[in-house]
């Protein structure tokens, strides 16, 4: 599975259970890192970034990751495993409640 199929499965989940989401489409001017995915939920937001199964965080993801960490917030990297396991389901529902 690609990062773009990812990225549609996730979109799916998220109007399935009416969740907003933010993806930057054109990163273009903006400092590099970023995660692809801000979710916003009932009491907390994630950050994420997809990736295919043999996708690599560039060092200024990994900056930026342990950055959002540091400060207390909810970052990590979802992969199609993450979503045949019914991981990303489960963090998403998990935003819900």
């Amino acid at each position: 599975m690609s990062e773009g199929e990812l990225e549609q499965a996730l979109r799916e989940l998220l109007d399935e259970r009416g969740l907003w989401g933010f993806h930057v489409r054109n990163s273009k001017g903006s400092a590099p890192g970023w995660p692809d995915w801000v979710i916003l939920g009932c009491r907390r937001v994630l950050f994420r970034e997809l990736k295919s199964d043999y996708g690599h965080l560039t060092p200024e993801q990994r900056r930026v990751g342990y950055a959002l960490q540091a400060a207390g917030q909810d970052f990590a990297v979802w992969r199609p495993a993450d979503l045949e396991a019914g991981r990303i389901a489960a963090e998403l529902d998990a935003l819900t409640y």
